[in-house]
C-alpha cells in the first residue's frame, strides 16, 4: 500500500475451537476489501448483516456476520519510539469492521486468508489497537480483559475501558496549572491538595484491587496428609477437580485452577501433604507443594480437628509468618464449637460448607481486597501504578511540570 495508511486485521478469539471467532478489521482499504469478499444475504445491510465470505470464484467459503463497529472516525495515534508502533502523525481511519466467523481453526485460516488475499495485511491484536488509535489506558484495559476470568473483574476493567481511570487523571490534570505567589516565583506545592488526594485515591485501588486483576493472588492449600486439603479445594471450586480419598497422600502433585472469592479472581493451589516422605514420588510432590507454598500470596492451612497440632505443623506456620491462615478442618463430626474456637480464629467442614463464608472472608482480608463502586476509577497495571507513584513523589518535591508530564503520559 505503500506509504498509505495501513490497513489491517487481527483475530480477536483464543486460538482453539470454538462457536464464533471474531476478525477485526481496521483501516481505509476495509470496506473495499470487504467489498471483494463479503456477500450479504439482504440487498440493503445495515451494521449488523448476514452473510457469506466469498473466494475469488464467488463460492462461499463461510457463513458470517459482518458488523460495522464504526465507519468515517478518524482519530491520531499518539507517536511511539519502540519498533513496530505507530509512526508519528499516523492516523487510524474510522472503518472498523468485524467480521464473526464460525470458531474452528479452519474456518478461521480460511476467512484470515480470504481478508489477506483482498488486501489486508494480519498483524496482532496490540498492533490493531494502535492502528485503531485506542489511548494507552484503552489498550491495557482489553488485553487485560483477555485474562479477566470473574464477572466482577471483568466489570472494572470494562469501567477503565469506558474511561473511568482516563477521567480521574484528566481531572488530576486540570488542577495542576502553576499557582505562584509573585513574579519568578516558584509554584507552591501546598496548592495541589487534591491533586495529592485523587493520585493516593488511585494508587490506593491498585494495592486493594487493581494489583489483583493484572496478577490474581496465588492461594496455596497445605497441610499434613489428609487433612481434607483436597475436599476444601473442590469446594471452594463447585466441581470435583482434584481426587479426594480417606487414603492419606492420595494427592501426590499440585493441582490449580481459577477462582471467584466473592467475586475477586483468585488461583486455588492444592497440594500434596506435607509430612516426611514414603518414596520418590511422594518426595517429588512435597517439594512441589513447598516450591508453591514459597510463591503463595495467601497459605490456608488446614490442621485436621480429630489431631492436634504438630510440631512440623507449628514450624510450617512460623516459617510462613503473616501468609498462613491457619484453619481447623473436619469439624462436621469432630470438636464442639467451643474448643475449636478457642484454638483457631477459623474453622470449616468442607463436606458440609460450614465456615467456607467466614473462611473467605478471612482470605479477603488477608489479601486487604476492596471491590470499588461501579464507575470508579481504578489503576490495573504494574507500569500504571508505578507512573502514579512517580508523578506523586514528583509533585511533592515541587516538580509540577514533572507531575504533569508522567499523568500525561497516561493517556497517550
Amino acid at each position: 500500500m505503500g506509504d498509505s495508511v495501513e490497513s489491517a486485521f487481527a483475530v480477536l478469539t483464543p486460538p482453539g475451537r470454538g462457536g464464533i471467532a471474531v476478525v477485526r478489521c481496521v483501516g481505509p482499504a476495509v470496506e473495499a476489501a470487504l467489498a471483494q469478499c463479503f456477500r450479504p444475504a439482504l440487498p440493503h445491510p445495515g451494521r449488523l448483516a448476514y452473510g457469506h465470505v466469498v473466494g475469488a470464484d464467488e463460492r462461499p467459503i463461510d457463513e458470517v456476520i459482518l458488523y460495522s463497529a464504526g465507519v468515517g472516525g478518524v482519530r491520531e495515534c499518539p507517536a511511539a519510539s519502540a519498533a513496530g508502533s505507530v509512526k508519528a502523525g499516523e492516523r487510524a481511519a474510522g472503518a472498523i469492521f468485524e467480521v464473526n466467523c464460525h470458531g474452528g481453526p479452519a474456518a478461521v485460516r480460511a476467512v484470515c486468508e480470504r481478508l489477506a488475499a483482498a488486501g489486508l495485511r494480519e498483524v496482532d491484536g496490540d498492533r490493531l489497537m494502535q492502528l485503531e488509535g485506542l489511548p494507552r489506558i484503552a489498550r491495557d484495559a482489553r488485553r487485560a480483559l483477555r485474562r479477566a476470568f470473574t464477572p466482577l473483574a471483568a466489570r472494572i476493567l470494562l469501567d477503565q475501558l469506558g474511561g473511568a481511570l482516563a477521567v480521574a487523571i484528566r481531572d488530576a490534570l486540570s488542577s495542576l496549572a502553576p499557582v505562584r505567589g509573585g513574579s519568578g516565583d516558584p509554584p507552591r506545592t501546598a496548592s495541589y491538595p487534591g491533586v495529592f488526594a485523587a493520585i493516593d485515591a488511585l494508587l490506593g485501588r491498585w494495592r486493594t484491587c487493581g494489583r489483583f486483576l493484572a496478577d490474581p493472588p496465588r492461594i496455596v492449600i497445605a497441610g499434613r496428609p489428609n487433612s481434607g486439603k483436597s475436599t476444601f479445594f473442590n469446594r471452594l471450586l463447585g466441581a470435583e477437580r482434584a481426587i479426594t480419598s480417606a487414603a492419606p497422600g492420595t494427592t501426590r502433585d499440585y493441582v490449580e485452577a481459577e477462582a471467584a472469592l466473592e467475586g475477586a479472581p483468585a488461583v486455588l493451589v492444592d497440594t500434596a501433604g506435607l509430612r516426611e516422605p514414603g518414596g520418590e514420588i511422594e518426595r517429588q510432590g512435597i517439594e512441589r507443594a513447598q516450591a508453591e507454598l514459597a510463591r503463595a500470596t495467601v497459605v490456608v492451612y488446614l490442621v485436621d480437628a480429630g489431631e492436634p497440632a504438630s510440631p512440623e505443623d507449628e514450624a510450617q506456620v512460623a516459617e510462613l509468618g503473616d501468609r498462613a491462615l491457619v484453619v481447623l478442618s473436619k469439624i462436621d463430626s469432630r470438636l464442639a464449637a467451643s474448643q475449636r474456637r478457642a484454638r483457631f480464629s477459623t474453622a470449616l467442614s468442607a463436606l458440609t460448607g460450614e465456615g467456607i463464608p467466614d473462611l473467605v472472608t478471612a482470605v479477603l482480608e488477608k489479601l486487604i481486597w476492596l471491590a470499588p463502586a461501579p464507575g470508579e476509577a481504578v489503576p490495573f497495571t504494574a507500569d500504571q501504578a508505578a507512573a502514579l507513584t512517580a508523578a506523586r513523589e514528583a509533585l511533592a518535591a515541587g516538580r509540577a511540570d514533572e507531575a504533569a508530564a508522567r499523568l500525561k503520559a497516561l493517556l497517550e
